[in-house]
């Protein structure tokens, strides 16, 4: 027997041992729009790390123990500081063997160089109660890993080292624990980054073919699909619209609606309507509504800016996503895509390949690359209703289309379905977005198409609220997020479940708490908050009419139409929130 046998099964031993331990964490909370820095105060307990949910809302825990004594003691002093905190037992047995890269150790007492660690790609951590080790992975073997590791240890770790650990002990790394707002890029010197896609089983997966009929599970298409009208309310470019932005509904003066009545609430205050409070849009309340706009010299003044001002959409850009929202219209789009190594890239690459070329083995390999990587490895919410593991062979656009849609939805992807994707494939993209309907609708990203942002009270609206916001730069990826919101929500084949709207109506209730109590404080707040009131509860009404308009009752129309104004000015008030 080799000398090094005995050492080798002696290191694998140890680093499976914690598969026969019970191993805990601490819940801190669920919050909504959670910042890293809001948990400063009690990280001398241990390592605060999140694990996102859908919509704004992040679980948050702290620490990791072998001891549950221990970690129930953490638990009490933070139940003393008002957490509603517990203690958490991971569960080993649904773990699975996977190998990563230790890069290195630090201790939780003193600063952690993170952006040491940054250039090696997606970055772990297995949490200890005074410690925490940082790794690189996940890798399908240890083969595939060594490349990786001679990077690694190039770069200033020597004592980095390969190991196979349970990934329920993982705790994947992102802005919140590290505090690097941009992507972690791969290190690559003198080699190509190992393709984590591949097979490494000797037996090839079975190649499935998906039929070209809808599947029964996404029958249900919208009628507006079936007859060929997508089109009409289809996503825009995300830059300056080309086509014929949504029409501007016409406001039903037959409803009686509470965002009517505090629009006319505030139209009385401005002495512009004389009739009584009676939540009805009549042409009193309009023509109070178009005198307050020209008699409220706030209004004018954002009115106008708002035709000057460009998205934040458009400022913060990005090139994979300019090339995706471009590829029909640039020559130029396609080398980009080539340049990149984002799943979304070669999935894009796969469907110009099969709208010249036709099916082939090439757009298959493609798009099996692609599926692999967005899913492999990952942390799932919840599970797709696909194998991401098997062989797909694509002989059309309905089955290509849907797994770019599943690919938007990947844990990791950054990146929106176009725009363009409706209005060219009005059919295809129905059924991924009924799909998504019935599968989980909040993790699909789309592109920024920004329809209501054609509308007079909605740029007014936006623009006030960007100038309440107050901070120098605004975060990219939060207004990225709430666009893609805002652009499921345009699309919103479903209305939202009452929890949802519940937490929307508190959200609307406190935002306007937090305005009213600021604006009483100056007289200048006062007339800002005035003409905020008068663009937010007239958009309000617009969004209203738009979604009974897409065939919605008036209750659920209510609450896709707050959810719209959360995504459009939510991000910027959040500072009023109480």
């Amino acid at each position: 027997m080799s000398k090094s046998l005995p050492i080798l099964l002696l290191l694998l031993c140890m680093s499976m041992v914690s598969f026969g331990q019970k191993f805990y964490t601490v819940h801190v909370g669920t919050f909504v729009n959670a910042k890293s820095a809001d948990f400063d105060p009690i990280r001398k307990l241990g390592f605060v790390y999140s694990y996102p949910m859908d919509g704004d809302l992040t679980q948050v825990f702290l620490g990791g123990y072998d001891d549950k004594a221990a970690a129930q003691k953490v638990a009490n002093d933070l139940k003393v500081l008002d957490y509603n905190a517990y203690v958490v037992e991971k569960n080993l047995k649904e773990g699975r063997t996977v190998t990563i890269i230790q890069i290195a150790t630090r201790a939780l007492n003193r600063s952690i160089e993170w952006s040491k660690f940054e250039p090696f790609g997606e970055l772990y951590a297995i949490v200890g109660s005074d410690k925490v080790k940082i790794a690189a992975g996940v890798y399908s073997n240890v083969n595939e890993a060594k490349p990786q590791l001679n990077s690694i240890r190039k770069a200033g770790f020597k004592d980095a080292f390969i190991k196979n650990v349970n990934d329920a002990l993982l705790v994947k790394l992102s802005a919140f624990e590290t505090r690097i707002k941009k992507p972690l890029i791969p290190l690559a010197i003198g080699e190509e980054r190992p393709n984590r896609s591949k097979a490494t089983t000797s037996t090839p997966a079975p190649t499935k073919t998906i039929p070209s009929t809808i599947p029964k599970t996404y029958s249900k298409v919208p009628e507006s699909y079936a007859k060929g009208e997508v089109q009409a309310r289809s996503p825009l470019g995300n830059t300056r619209p080309k086509a014929t932005p949504a029409s501007l509904p016409a406001i039903r003066g037959k409803v009686k609606r509470g965002s009517v009545l505090e629009l006319q609430k505030v139209l009385k205050s401005e002495r512009t309507y004389k009739s009584s409070l009676d939540g009805y849009y009549g042409k009193g309340t309009a023509s109070a509504y178009e005198k307050a706009k020209t008699q409220n010299p706030q209004y004018q003044k954002y009115e106008l800016l708002s035709n000057l001002m460009k998205s934040t959409a458009e400022e913060e850009g990005d090139q994979v996503q300019y090339a995706i929202n471009h590829l029909l219209d640039q020559n130029s789009a396609v080398y980009t895509l080539e340049r990149s190594q984002a799943p979304i890239a070669k999935a894009y690459r796969a469907y110009l390949m099969f709208r010249k070329l036709g099916p082939g083995a090439e757009v298959n390999g493609l798009m099996n690359t692609a599926i692999r990587s967005a899913y492999e490895g990952k942390r799932l919410g919840n599970q797709p209703p696909f194998d991401y593991r098997a062989t797909y062979a694509y002989e059309d656009l309905n089955q290509l289309i849907l797994h770019i849609h599943f690919i938007h939805a990947a844990p990791d992807n950054n990146y929106g379905a176009p725009c363009w994707l409706a209005e060219v494939h009005p059919r295809e993209t129905a059924v991924a977005h009924t799909a998504f309907a019935n599968y989980a609708a909040g993790t699909l990203k789309m592109a920024s198409c920004d329809q209501f942002l054609s509308w007079e009270e909605i740029r007014t609206m936006e623009t006030i609220a960007k100038d309440l916001d107050g901070r120098q730069k605004a975060d990219a990826g939060l207004l990225n997020a709430a666009a893609s919101r805002r652009a499921q929500l345009f699309m919103a084949p479903l209305p939202l479940d009452k929890r949802s709207v519940a937490e929307l109506e508190s959200w609307n209730r406190s935002i306007w708490q937090g305005l009213n109590a600021w604006a009483g404080a100056d007289p200048f707040h006062a007339e800002i908050v005035t003409a905020l009131k008068i663009s937010y509860f007239q958009s309000q009404v617009r969004l209203e009419d738009y979604f009974m308009d897409q065939g919605f009752k008036v209750d659920d129309a209510k609450g896709l139409a707050l959810a719209t104004l959360e995504s459009l000015v939510g991000y910027y008030l959040e500072r009023f929130i109480v």
